[in-house]
């Protein structure tokens, strides 16, 4: 059941943020070739098309239990990527960031990195999704990109820390080199 009837949402948002909520297939094909722009001029491309999926939380929940918060999933297997999916009614805003974020795991995965130790592989998506973020105008990306880097958590908050401090140091491209050679931040 929709958390806001009056808007039909899935969750309660905002006037400002439910008229941007990315609702179905037909807004996610209208909204993601900017993404997508945004995120090939950071130097992040993936070697095959990654379809986005609209999903309810509840089917989120049912393939990642373990990520009750979480609004967005990436499935691979190998270097074949099989699923992305976001939660739906997300704001621009937040929608860009989850695609971001997982769009970093697509190309983890297509690249061959392997399997990374959770806060290398989650600070390196978080870091994408950050760089996405700082050209987006308004109170709700300022917000989001507090979010990530005042994070306290072990997993995605210091990881975020320690990629952005060893692309500061290196360079993204010296980084990933790095991560993929070692499996670690430099």
């Amino acid at each position: 059941m929709p958390s806001d009837p009056r808007l039909g949402l899935e969750m309660a948002l905002c006037g400002r943020c439910a008229a941007t909520a990315v609702r179905d297939q037909a807004g996610v094909k209208r909204v993601l070739p900017p993404i997508a722009r945004r995120i090939r001029a950071l130097s992040i491309r993936t070697t095959t098309p990654v379809r986005v999926r609209l999903v309810s939380r509840g089917e989120l929940r049912a393939h990642h239990p373990e990520g009750a918060d979480a609004l967005g999933l990436t499935v691979s297997m190998g270097t074949r990527v099989l699923d992305l999916m976001v939660v739906r009614d997300l704001p621009l805003v937040q929608f860009g960031s989850t695609v971001a974020h997982e769009v970093m795991h697509a190309y983890l995965a297509q690249q061959g990195f392997g399997v990374l130790p959770p806060p290398v592989a989650e600070g390196l998506c978080q870091l994408l999704a950050y760089a996405w973020l700082r050209d987006q105008p308004g109170p709700l990306a300022a917000v989001e990109r507090r979010r990530i880097a005042e994070d306290p958590g072990p997993v995605y908050g210091d990881g975020f820390r320690a990629a952005r401090a060893a692309s500061r140091r290196l360079g993204v491209r010296a980084m990933l080199d790095h991560v993929r050679r070692n499996g670690s931040f430099p």
